[in-house]
């Protein structure tokens, strides 16, 4: 199956299957909060991901882990997140080789990361 992938303004939509999405999320991913917050995602080439957020003013990190899949060109998850499992629906904005913008459903939050060593 073939999902349209929208672009950033100004630059043509590019046409990704789901193996493709799979493909470019699989790596270490960083995205800077601001104030210190930094989350880093590792997610591997079968979906599974570990991700992590330090540099609350408190000392406390957070983590979770899960499953991303490329599923009809959004990224279904699952996130165990202590003992609890939130399931997460992602659409994607944009993806390439540096950086990974993508947004909640309702596509109220967008969020950027961009690839280590990318």
């Amino acid at each position: 199956m073939l999902a349209t992938v929208p672009a950033v303004r100004g630059q043509d939509a590019m046409l990704l299957n789901d193996q493709e999405i799979q493909h470019r999320l699989t790596g270490t991913w960083f995205s800077s909060w601001g104030r210190g917050l930094t989350t880093t995602n590792i997610i591997a080439a079968d979906g599974s991901f570990v991700s992590q957020t330090v540099g609350f003013t408190n000392g406390v990190t957070e983590g979770y882990h899960g499953t991303f899949l490329a599923t009809n060109g959004i990224v279904a998850g699952k996130a165990m997140i202590g003992s609890q499992t939130v399931n997460l629906r992602l659409h994607i904005i944009r993806l390439d080789s540096h950086e990974l913008v993508w947004s909640n459903e309702a596509g109220t939050n967008a969020s950027t990361f961009h690839k280590a060593g990318g």
